[in-house]
């Protein structure tokens, strides 16, 4: 009997501690009502701008007529156009939990903008909302798709964002190195903004479903596998260095990066950035250089031509 006991004792101490860990990795929101637990929602906070035009409800539009899962979504209004000259986010909090894998912040959504002038943002923030770096382009995002490029677009005020329509339901992936995460943050903003021009084009805007955010150790889109370590391309480099490390089941960043000219002189460093990053050479002259890498694992030198 008193085996017994300490049988159902260690299950359930197993039990508290599995689904403590698995409230840790896996968040969601539906916008349904209290369909998750506290502690396994995302919660959206808007901004508090009288004209943030963003509700929760059943959408009742021309494009927008129902949620990817109903009743339910958050939408640029639910039953009316987006006006002219609008500006309206929200935005919400997350926290690495684990040493290594990848954050996964994953939703639907529908678009309906006038391409270039009207369109909706992504961006994050590492330091509390202090500042804030598009996802479009950024080296210090894992993996960004699920969209279709069509609905990617620079708008007349300079920030990449969707825009355009698109009445498809997408399944978008926003993925960050979690071992960047943890080793450098304890807190992560993500933050939706969708953005008008002055002219009102009677369009649906968008609209945003089954938010969820979850650590995976199997990455779902096929990616660039070597069996080793340091994984630099292309080489020669014309555009950009692609630096890909393996994929390990412990915690790896790298501390420290430096591009070395033949002549010994450092023209670029970079401190704790992820094991999956890349550089922009359009600012350096054609030419050999080495790039040292240094993380908490290993380091190793590499000599890269780059050649526009």
């Amino acid at each position: 009997m008193k085996k017994q006991l300490q049988k159902i004792s260690l299950f359930m101490v197993m039990l508290v501690v599995s689904t403590s860990l698995y409230s840790q990795w896996n968040n969601s929101q539906y916008f349904d009502g209290a369909d998750t637990t506290y502690y396994n929602s995302i919660f959206i906070f808007k901004d508090t701008t009288a004209n943030n035009i963003w509700q929760i409800g059943s959408p009742d539009k021309n494009i927008f007529d129902s949620a990817a899962t109903r009743p339910n979504a958050i939408v640029t209004d639910t039953t009316s156009n987006y006006p002219a000259s609008n500006t309206s986010s929200f935005y919400f909090n997350m926290a690495p939990y684990q040493y290594y894998g990848v954050m996964a912040v994953q939703w639907m959504q529908k678009l309906d903008m006038e391409k270039h002038h009207s369109g909706g943002i992504v961006e994050f923030s590492i330091d509390y909302g202090a500042t804030w770096q598009n996802v479009f382009n950024n080296p210090y995002v894992y993996n960004f798709f699920g969209y279709d490029e069509a609905n990617v677009d620079t708008l007349s005020t300079g920030e990449y964002a969707f825009s355009g329509t698109d009445s498809t339901w997408k399944d978008i992936w926003l993925c960050y190195n979690m071992s960047w995460l943890s080793g450098t943050v304890d807190s992560v903003k993500v933050r939706y903004t969708f953005k008008s021009d002055s002219i009102a084009t009677g369009k649906d805007g968008w609209m945003i479903d089954n938010m969820n955010t979850h650590v995976t150790m199997a990455h779902p889109i096929k990616e660039v596998t070597t069996t080793d370590y340091f994984n630099v391309y292309p080489n020669p480099a014309k555009n950009i260095i692609n630096i890909q490390l393996k994929a390990v089941d412990e915690f790896h960043i790298i501390e420290h990066m430096e591009l070395v000219n033949t002549q010994g002189r450092i023209v670029g460093q970079w401190k704790n950035v992820p094991t999956k990053y890349w550089i922009e050479t359009s600012k350096y002259p054609d030419g050999i250089y080495y790039l040292k890498i240094k993380t908490n694992l290993r380091s190793k030198t590499i000599p890269i031509t780059i050649q526009k």
